[in-house]
C-alpha cells in the first residue's frame, strides 16, 4: 500500500520570509516495514514534519528507511529528530536505517559526533550502464 507525497505548504516566518521546504514520501514495502524518502531542507522549521512522519511509520513498521539523498541541508534539529527516532525504534524493537544524503547534508553527523549512534549506509553506487556514453565493459571500449 502507498500514501501519496506529503508536500507541505511554505512555512511564512518572520517579516514574511518563507522558511525551507521538507518533502517526504512515505510508502510501505510490506508489513513490516516503510522507506521515507526526503527532500529539500531539514532545520528547526521543518524537523517537526519530519518527527511526524516518522512516528507515523513507526505505527505500522518495525523497520524504517530513511533516504536522505535529496536533502540539501540539515541542522542539528533534523540531527535530533533523527536520535529520538532511531532511539524510540530500538527500544520497540524496531529499527531506523539511514541512507545518506549529499556531503552538506551528511557533513552534519560528523559534525555532531552521531555517525556512530545512527545506523547510516552508503547508497548504492549508480549503475554504469545507465550513464549514455560510459563504456560497460573493456570491450565496449574498442568498439
Amino acid at each position: 500500500m502507498h500514501r501519496p507525497s506529503v508536500v507541505p505548504a511554505p512555512v511564512v516566518g518572520p517579516a514574511g520570509s518563507e522558511s525551507p521546504i521538507l518533502h517526504c514520501a512515505f510508502g510501505e514495502r510490506n508489513k513490516d516495514s516503510a522507506c521515507i524518502r526526503v527532500a529539500g531542507e531539514l532545520d528547526i522549521a521543518t524537523s517537526p514534519q519530519l518527527a511526524q512522519t516518522l512516528s507515523e511509520a513507526a505505527l505500522s513498521a518495525r523497520q524504517i528507511v530513511l533516504d536522505l539523498r535529496q536533502l540539501t541541508f540539515m541542522d542539528c534539529s533534523g540531527i535530533r529528530v533523527l536520535v529520538d527516532a532511531s532511539h524510540r525504534a530500538s527500544q520497540s524493537g524496531g529499527r531506523l536505517q539511514l541512507i545518506r544524503g549529499p556531503s552538506p547534508a551528511d557533513r552534519v553527523f560528523v559534525l555532531t559526533n552521531v555517525s556512530r549512534t545512527l545506523e547510516l549506509v552508503d547508497p548504492d553506487p549508480p549503475d554504469p550502464s545507465a550513464t549514455p556514453g560510459v563504456p560497460r565493459s573493456p570491450s565496449d571500449r574498442a568498439a
